[in-house]
């Protein structure tokens, strides 16, 4: 580089450096090394407001870097889980039997089979799969079927049932009147949903209760785990 050049850049590099502009964009402007431009600037003082600016900014640009991390990071989940998703074609009825015991061993009554078939979730999957499972491999009609609510209370208004008993009977597919049956639970976090967790019963279900504890020793005994 010409000592005329240098010098012109070492000029311009100043003067934007008394503007408040950061070392990384007088860089960028001018295209010196940054070692360079730490000789030639290292006497010039900003003052309390362009250091203030020059922060700010900073915390802007990592702000921005942030969003664009996560913004790319939920892009590559979603497509995950798009192509995840593909991999299941279709459920068979022996794979939806098992899908129903593991789920019973995770969320169903193990403890007094005597009451029968009990299962509860606050998750509306897991409740419809369940029901799923019910009629199609456990070949239960509809009129076995009962509900319990279960929902928080916060406070001594009553309406939270009622927001609770749409919401389960549009999840499930049964009419309001199925769940009248609502239980009160003291205590809930404030920002905890009044939908609270439903209990779906199976009438008269006591050996079914057995045969799926059954199952899930079978299960244990076939993968070791007893």
């Amino acid at each position: 580089m010409s000592s005329y050049l240098e010098k012109y850049k070492e000029n311009i590099a100043i003067e934007m450096r008394k503007r408040g502009f950061s070392y990384s964009e007088i860089e960028n402007r001018i295209h010196i090394p940054r070692s360079t431009l730490s000789y030639w600037l290292k006497n010039i003082k900003l003052t309390p407001e362009q250091i203030k600016k020059l922060n700010d900014k900073r915390i802007e640009i990592a702000k921005a870097n942030a969003l664009k991390k996560i913004s790319k990071t939920s892009k590559m989940i979603k497509e995950i889980k798009n192509s995840s998703s593909q991999d299941l074609k279709e459920v068979s009825k022996k794979e939806l039997w098992l899908m129903g015991i593991i789920l019973y061993w995770k969320n169903g009554n193990k403890n007094d089979l005597r009451k029968g078939v009990h299962f509860s979730s606050s998750d509306p999957n897991l409740i419809k799969l369940f029901l799923k499972w019910l009629r199609e491999a456990g070949n239960i009609k509809n009129n076995e079927i009962k509900f319990n609510i279960f929902i928080k209370q916060k406070s001594k208004d009553k309406r939270p049932a009622q927001e609770a008993i749409a919401y389960w009977s549009k999840v499930a597919g049964f009419p309001k009147d199925c769940f009248l049956n609502v239980y009160y639970q003291k205590g809930g976090r404030k920002k905890e949903s009044n939908r609270g967790f439903l209990r779906v019963k199976v009438a008269q279900s006591s050996m079914l209760a057995r045969q799926i504890a059954g199952w899930i020793e079978g299960i244990k005994n076939i993968t070791n785990l007893s």
